[in-house]
């Protein structure tokens, strides 16, 4: 349930997942924290992964339902959104056996530098709504695209979310976290519960990582709604850019 690790472990990976569920609910990649943690701490892999995914889930759920309270997500637009990320989702979870995910890994510093750029330069960028696409289903494409992805790989999917939802739906930039935040969570339920099906998680390590996304989600979301663009548009940009970075430096090494 918790894993041969030392008491220290749990608490490092329980502050982790404090900052974690803070970062992603205001600009998405809190695997970017939480997921090296947890191989450092010698965990098995996939174990790793599993408890990642599981945690994660709750982080991106507590999140949502923030924004949903706040306003700014409307549960009648965003379920096609969701209905399309759970059937793409399952897709990508399905191609994990079949495609080598190491192709994958060398764009995605490249695209998250090209995301990281669009929300530094972009002058279209409010808390406004702007006119969308002219291309009605080109939001639901791309939400297809991308949430096969998700399910493949996953770094980065919310950062990539949110571009959609901005550059493409035309949504203001704090409604747009929020909705994509929700499709973050269908994401990784699916995810979750696949390694759940395969005996993977740890549930005590997990239940204490929960517990710390709640919090760090919690903190962020509420950040998030306050300040909105002045707080999300900066956290975006270096996420993008620390993460392209830490691929591209991992790839080299």
């Amino acid at each position: 349930m918790f894993g041969d690790l030392t008491i220290s472990w749990y608490i490092v990976l329980f502050v982790g997942s404090i900052f974690g569920g803070f970062v992603g609910s205001l600009s998405g990649g809190a695997g970017m924290i939480t997921m090296p943690l947890l191989l450092l701490s010698g965990l098995n892999p996939i174990q790793a992964l599993a408890t990642n995914k599981l945690q994660a889930c709750v982080g991106s759920f507590t999140g949502a339902a923030h924004y949903y309270k706040s306003g700014l997500m409307d549960l009648g637009q965003s379920r096609i959104y969701m209905i399309i990320a759970l059937i793409f989702s399952a897709i990508g979870v399905a191609l994990v056996q079949v495609i080598p995910l190491e192709s994958l890994s060398k764009i995605l510093p490249f695209a998250m530098i090209i995301v990281g750029i669009y929300f530094l330069f972009s002058p279209n960028i409010s808390d406004d709504d702007t006119i969308k696409t002219t291309h009605a289903f080109l939001p639901y494409i791309s939400c297809a695209i991308a949430s096969v992805y998700g399910g493949l790989l996953g770094v980065g999917i919310g950062s990539f979310m949110l571009a959609i939802f901005v550059g493409l739906a035309g949504y203001g930039l704090s409604k747009a976290l929020a909705y994509s935040r929700s499709i973050v969570f269908v994401i990784n339920l699916i995810s979750t519960l696949l390694f759940i099906i395969g005996g993977n998680v740890l549930w005590g390590l997990g239940a204490i990582m929960c517990i710390g996304q709640m919090i760090g989600a919690s903190l962020g979301a509420k950040l998030a709604i306050k300040s909105g663009i002045k707080v999300i548009r900066p956290m975006v940009i270096c996420l993008c850019l620390v993460m392209s970075a830490q691929i591209l430096i991992k790839e080299l090494l």
